[in-house]
């Protein structure tokens, strides 16, 4: 199929899928801004040290489940096989994240942290993997099983509660009471949306055909492709997890997490692009043309989109950190700037070669390019904040996308260029 067949095949879904990310990523947003809002300075500092800790082990959600999902679901020949990927997977996962939980408990009883108000936070948001896995494993089935329509509602649906759920929880108990709502979310999410959409069950006890689904190759793939998006996933909360062990103040760590907000909520948008496309990159891993057409389509288009966005986050960086957080956090001014700056970069490059790559099935590949960028991102972060504080870490982090947009456009023009006939 001709890449024009392609495009207007999904574009008839693609707006609706487009509205249904962008209203669900906006729902996260404002929820940003009200905890900010209602928790005050410190306790949001707290909190974002406590979340970020976790947002570091969800790394690694589910041994990579819903990545597995992703890809084995789109290439499934039918139901059967689409449903014992399914189980298959939320069994794995489900396993993991209990480990999971139990390392975040074991790491705040026995590290010391950089916050101690932040230990018993952290301890009681040490279940929020195993309520999470549900949610991303269901994402990712009925995007690969081209569920674009039920994929939106899913989504807005879960975020919309999920904001309703933290707010009440906030106003009633304060920041505990973000945590146990939180979790009361999950459970009503698991609930409504299983009737709703009448999912397929994720527990089968009946006996499978275990030959509808390589468990060896689910798992390898699922095992590489984590352990990528792990490490790419650092450059996202390594920052402040390093600025938490370094400068060691709440009022600091809030100051930095506003500035990160806006530039790291409207990554979504390259990423509903890719991700939208990837059943195709997915079907298509062995045609080179085919797949170069695919990107181009998608780069002509980010690169103009995230170059104007850059632009007018930079310029309007004072009344919007002012008008929506507050003056208190002027000082998040500057970094903010800088990290909106990184937008073009990693929206235009990074993003689209990363999951093209995880696409064509070259998961070993991502992992051993993101364990090498890791090992500098952490020098290069580690230096710049504790020289130049949070405005180090902002230029740390841009240098990281252009680092890893490079290392990343380098490889995939070398897995297509070997893709290529060979000319006798």
């Amino acid at each position: 199929m001709s890449l024009p067949k392609i495009v207007n095949k999904l574009k008839g879904e693609f707006f609706f899928t487009l509205f249904a990310n962008v209203f669900s990523y906006l729902i996260t947003f404002c929820g940003s801004i009200i905890y900010v809002r209602l928790l005050g300075k410190h306790d949001f500092g707290v909190y974002t040290f406590a979340f970020n800790i976790i947002s570091l082990f969800l790394l690694l959600n589910g041994f990579g489940a819903a990545s597995g999902v992703l890809q084995y679901v789109s290439r499934s020949k039918d139901q059967s096989e689409r449903v014992a990927v399914l189980q298959f997977a939320f069994k794995v996962g489900i396993f993991f994240n209990l480990l999971i939980a139990i390392v975040i408990i074991a790491y705040a009883l026995i590290f010391p942290l950089p916050i101690p108000a932040a230990r018993p936070i952290l301890l009681t948001m040490a279940l929020f993997p195993v309520g999470r896995l549900y949610i991303d494993i269901f994402q990712a089935y009925l995007r690969a099983s081209g569920q674009n329509r039920i994929q939106g509602y899913f989504l807005i649906i879960n975020n919309s509660l999920l904001l309703l759920a933290n707010i009440v929880g906030i106003m009633l108990f304060h920041l505990y009471g973000l945590i146990y709502f939180t979790y009361i979310a999950y459970v009503i999410m698991l609930i409504f949306s299983s009737w709703k959409f009448k999912l397929p069950a994720i527990i089968g006890f009946a006996k499978k055909d275990t030959s509808l689904i390589n468990r060896k190759q689910f798992i390898s793939y699922s095992f590489f492709t984590t352990l990528a998006n792990a490490f790419s996933g650092l450059l996202f909360v390594l920052d402040i997890i390093i600025i938490s062990y370094i400068v060691k103040e709440p009022q600091l760590i809030a100051s930095y997490r506003v500035a990160t907000i806006i530039p790291f909520a409207i990554n979504f948008i390259p990423n509903i692009a890719v991700n939208y496309f990837y059943p195709e990159f997915a079907k298509n891993a062995h045609d080179p043309a085919k797949i170069r057409q695919l990107s181009r389509y998608i780069f002509l288009r980010m690169f103009a989109f995230s170059a104007s966005t850059s632009f007018f986050l930079i310029l309007l960086a004072k009344p919007l950190i002012l008008l929506i957080f507050g003056k208190s956090y002027q000082d998040s001014i500057l970094p903010f700037q800088i990290i909106s700056f990184g937008y073009w970069i990693i929206a235009s490059f990074r993003t689209i070669n990363g999951n093209i790559l995880a696409a064509m099935g070259k998961a070993r590949l991502s992992f051993y390019l993101t364990g090498f960028i890791l090992v500098v991102n952490i020098i290069v972060t580690y230096l710049m904040v504790k020289y130049y504080s949070i405005n180090g870490a902002a230029i740390a982090v841009v240098f990281m996308y252009a680092f890893s947009s490079f290392i990343g456009y380098i490889a995939l023009k070398l897995v297509l260029r070997n893709l290529e006939p060979t000319r006798g």
